[in-house]
């Protein structure tokens, strides 16, 4: 995976989009907290995919790096986005990865191929019925493949956000669907909500993970330590504060919920 290189004429999404990477991945001294945050979240998403080759798709990629870095592992992977210009941006960076970018709203729009493993992160807080996503992506998931899903925590002690269930009728929501950054965060989901939703679409072996604790978030003003600590030494705090039972739901910002799809899926693609 290639760094980025600027571009005056990028359009101003694909200007913010250079500097969230920038600071996610590639100078530290930007952003410390960010970078660490980033990284830490990519290293729960590398572990998952193993090290045995399998076709990936990863929904809603942004600028590409998780599926860049999967590629570079040896997976097949396909990466989708809703804003080409952002694919455009991924695209720059890839280098020998088997990567295929594709432009698409993945819940109208037909994705090629059957995949082993499908990651959804950080994209079903934007969506009023979140149900519709989870069939889509069962409807291109080989027999017992795992769908992957992280959002942000609603138990997390500093939400202020209402549940996912609070809503009330999704319908007065739809404006807000597929409004991009933290900033269009309306809502949060419990573990619960989550784990009932992948059930009800037909997933099975559900489970939930929390993840990112202020000691990686850098927030609580533990952001003011990162320039200091060294990323090792604070994941090691942050493993196991995340590990326990009475203490993790409340305190940390991220929650991971996975399932398995064994149904029969042999039409492919999308209604």
């Amino acid at each position: 995976m290639k760094a980025p290189v600027y571009d005056a004429a990028w359009q101003d999404d694909v200007q913010a989009l250079y500097r969230h990477d920038m600071q996610e991945m590639w100078d530290r001294s930007l952003a410390p907290c960010v970078w660490n945050q980033y990284h830490n979240q990519l290293d729960y998403y590398l572990r998952i995919a193993g090290h045995q080759v399998k076709d990936i798709l990863d929904v809603g990629c942004a600028q590409g790096t998780l599926a860049l870095l999967l590629g570079e592992r040896g997976h097949c992977v396909t990466a989708v986005d809703l804003r080409k210009s952002f694919l455009d941006y991924a695209q720059s960076r890839h280098s020998t990865a088997d990567v295929r970018f594709i432009a698409a709203n993945v819940l109208v729009d037909e994705i090629p191929g059957r995949y082993d493993l499908v990651y959804a992160n950080q994209i079903i807080e934007h969506l009023v019925y979140p149900t519709q996503l989870l069939q889509k992506l069962a409807a291109v998931m080989k027999p017992n493949a795992r769908l992957v899903v992280t959002t942000p925590n609603a138990s997390y002690f500093k939400n202020n956000l209402p549940t996912f269930t609070e809503l009330g009728d999704a319908g007065q929501w739809e404006h807000l669907q597929f409004t991009a950054d933290g900033d269009g965060h309306f809502f949060a989901y419990e573990c619960e909500e989550l784990i009932n939703l992948f059930e009800a679409a037909g997933f099975t072996d559900v489970s939930a993970t929390f993840f990112e604790s202020p000691i990686i978030s850098g927030h609580m003003k533990v952001r003011y330590l990162h320039p200091y600590v060294a990323p090792a030494a604070l994941r090691a705090i942050d493993n196991v504060v995340v590990k326990l039972p009475w203490l993790a739901r409340r305190i940390t910002h991220q929650l991971m919920i996975t399932g398995t799809y064994s149904g029969d899926n042999h039409t492919g693609g999308l209604d």
